[in-house]
Formats: C-alpha cells, structure tokens, sequence
C-alpha cells in the first residue's frame, strides 16, 4: 500500500508556486507573454488566468464539497478565466493569482487536515470517486505542469533566436516555429 502524501508537502508546493510563476513572467523575453508557441496553444497572459480561476472555482471548492460529505464536483470550465479576466495584465494576474493562493492557503490551514481527511472522497465529473489527497496531489501538480508550460513557452520564445544551439535544447528539437 502506497504511504499517504504529507499535507505540508502540498502545502509548501502550494505556497512556492506564485512565486515561481511571478520570477518566470519577470524573466519573460520581450512580446512573449501574448505569443502562442504553436496555433491554438495559451499564450502565458491565458496560463495565468486560467491559475488564477481556478483559486476561485476549481479547487477550494472541490476541498469544501468533499469536506462537506462527498457528492458531484461541479464540472471545471478551463478556459473560464480567459473571460473573467479579460483585459488583464500579465502583472495584474500575477498579484491576483498569488492573493488568491495565499486566501486559500489560509482556508486550507484553518481546515486542520489530518491523514483521515485525505481518504474522504467526492465524484469527478469525469473520473468519478477522487480522494481529497488525490486533488490536493493534482493541485500541486497542476500548479507544477503550468510552471513547465510557462517555462517552456518561453524557452522557444528565445530559442527561435539560437541558430546552431538549438540541436542542444530538447525543448526546441521536436518544435516548428511560427510567427
């Protein structure tokens, strides 16, 4: 049997992440934080919004509702943000996104989850029955993936610069650019 994953692991990961996210915006390349890496891919301005709505309906939410005794997850609109904060900055979603994490933060320690706590459930539209480890686990993963997405954005966005180098970036061998 696999061994529980320790809440203050995903917490810490939790709390990490804005932080990370702000220090890759601050060292984007100039014009990538509206470039699309591939047609129909987000650009960085939609990755954030789309972090910072999910602090709204997507992952407290889901917490509470298995909290509260299990039952259907409302389903997720993975571009919702792209609505809601339309217009938005990529510094403005940057703040946002961290006010918002550091709110659900406290909620999350005022919950005083314990290891019985993980083993509650509620029903993923789509998966069906999911622990609370198993979404606090993709919580933190999710926030993990968009780091990567972030960064490889703008690995690409420099890399179509690279010339010769390019062959030494993984990041760039399996990837056309397009302008």
């Amino acid at each position: 049997m696999m061994t529980m994953l320790p809440i203050e692991h995903v917490r810490q990961s939790l709390t990490q992440s804005p932080r990370i996210v702000e220090g890759l915006i601050a060292a984007a390349p100039a014009g990538s934080l509206d470039w699309r890496e591939t047609a129909g891919a987000w650009t960085p301005v939609e990755v954030l919004a789309h972090l910072a709505d999910g602090e709204i309906t997507d992952w407290m939410p889901r917490v509470e509702r298995i909290l509260a005794g299990g039952g259907r997850f409302a389903p997720y609109d993975r571009e919702g943000g792209f609505t809601r904060y339309r217009g938005w900055s990529a510094e403005g979603l940057v703040g946002e996104f961290g006010q918002l994490r550091r709110a659900n933060l406290e909620k999350l320690d005022r919950l005083a989850l314990t290891a019985p706590h993980l083993r509650l459930t509620g029903e993923h539209p789509e998966f069906g029955t999911v622990t609370l480890e198993q979404l606090l686990a993709t919580w933190a993963a999710h926030d993990m993936a968009h780091v990567v997405q972030l960064s490889r954005i703008f690995t690409r966005a420099f890399g179509r610069h690279v010339g010769p180098w390019r062959r030494y970036f993984s990041t760039l061998e399996q990837w056309e650019p397009h302008d």
